[in-house]
């Protein structure tokens, strides 16, 4: 295990068990622990009660300071990154209904299992492939895509600028330039379709109107940029995770093969167990402050171990087991408070969708190589590879 005087919760990459017996360690310590972050002093907060009173509590953790030192300078001004409580509102009821739309429910009903079925078309001859390439690190993209209305023969492309996207902190040139291309690529499309709307977000996002106020086209395009790191990012690994568990626990994935009323439930234990945003940081507001009785100094990198939190045995009998049939209290997948995931039912929607195709099409699929599976790092935590083989 990891000594927890020395782990670096961005350095690590902390596969597997390494992750959660570290944070069970640090929710043992205590409610408030110290750790590092990338080099940086930090603290980290892994109980469930606890980490839910510092979701809310905007006044000691305000949420848009890990966003506008972190996503901001690629993503540009979101709601998501606004300091005002008042323009946090308004800003995140100009965006997050068209997530709500007719265009989404249709969708829904009709194009995420195509895309599916696309997508697992090119795999159905192969006798073995890679699940993470081929399919959960495109199918979130892809869904993001076609809900915008973005030119089928650029998807590619757009996918390519997305993930450069979150490439900032390691390659900001390479983020800013594909921010750019990305506002270049939309802006003739926005116009296009502020003449003749469409069944689509990007026409929800340029009708809606809150206020009397209307998105600008730059507001705009910061909305859209934000959809990959916080949507489709998280989706395929929590995609990616939810398929390393069933694969890797016996007669888990025969179970959701065999009987489609799994699916569902599976969804939710792999959201619990093994979430895609492990550990959130979060910053400490500009002044001293004290939490849990630990004195924290300004501005100081605190952890959110969604981790910790959704394996304490305080709210989940035997948290460590993948059980499929376990009865879910509510859990801290998509946050709490002011800054909360506004996408949790499409995020689930896909994985649900994407597991009845996977789980249809190819049934006699095996894992080759459970190592390169685990799920790895904890900000974005998801398997590198899936590397699956036909056994029928």
């Amino acid at each position: 295990m990891l000594d927890p005087t020395t782990a670096d919760f961005a350095l690590d990459e902390m596969p597997g068990a390494e992750l959660h017996d570290l944070l069970r360690t640090f929710r043992e310590q205590g409610p408030i622990q110290h750790t590092r972050l990338a080099g940086m002093p930090a603290f980290v907060i892994s109980g469930y009660e606890v980490l839910k009173a510092a979701f809310v509590d905007e006044h000691a953790f305000p949420g848009h300071l890990m966003y506008e030192a972190s996503f901001e300078p690629a993503i540009g001004k979101s709601f998501i990154s606004m300091a005002d409580p008042a323009d946090h509102l308004r800003y995140r009821r100009l965006a997050t209904p068209a997530f709500r739309s007719r265009a989404v429910a249709s969708y829904e009903r009709e194009g995420l299992a195509v895309l599916a079925h696309e997508l697992v078309d090119r795999l159905a001859l192969r006798d073995e492939f890679d699940l993470v390439s081929e399919f959960t690190q495109r199918f979130p993209y892809l869904v993001t895509a076609r809900l915008l209305g973005i030119p089928r023969d650029r998807e590619d492309e757009f996918h390519g600028w997305a993930v450069a996207l979150l490439s900032f902190r390691d390659n900001p040139d390479r983020a800013r330039r594909a921010r750019e291309s990305i506002s270049e690529f939309l802006a003739p499309i926005v116009e296009e379709h502020r003449r003749e709307p469409r069944n689509d977000v990007i026409s929800e996002l340029i009708h809606a109107e809150v206020e009397g106020r209307r998105l600008t086209d730059d507001e705009l395009f910061s909305h859209i940029r934000l959809l990959f790191p916080t949507g489709s990012d998280t989706t395929h690994g929590a995609l990616g995770n939810l398929l390393y568990a069933l694969f890797t626990h016996e007669g888990a994935w025969q179970s959701v093969c065999d009987e489609v009323g799994r699916i569902d439930l599976a969804v939710a234990e792999a959201l619990r167990w093994e979430t895609s945003i492990a550990v959130l940081p979060r910053m400490s507001r500009d002044e001293p402050i004290e939490f849990q009785g630990m004195k924290l100094p300004p501005r100081s990198w605190v952890l959110f171990a969604i981790a910790g939190a959704n394996r304490d045995p305080a709210l989940f009998e035997t948290p460590d087991r993948f059980d499929i049939d376990r009865v879910q209290p509510p859990n801290l997948v998509f946050g709490r408070g002011a800054k909360s995931c506004p996408g949790i039912h499409l995020a689930q929607k896909n994985m649900s969708v994407a597991l009845q195709v996977l789980s249809e099409r190819l049934p006699d699929l095996e894992l080759v190589d459970a190592q390169a599976a685990l799920p790895r790092r904890t900000v974005l935590r998801s398997p590198d590879a899936l590397r699956v083989r036909r056994t029928g």
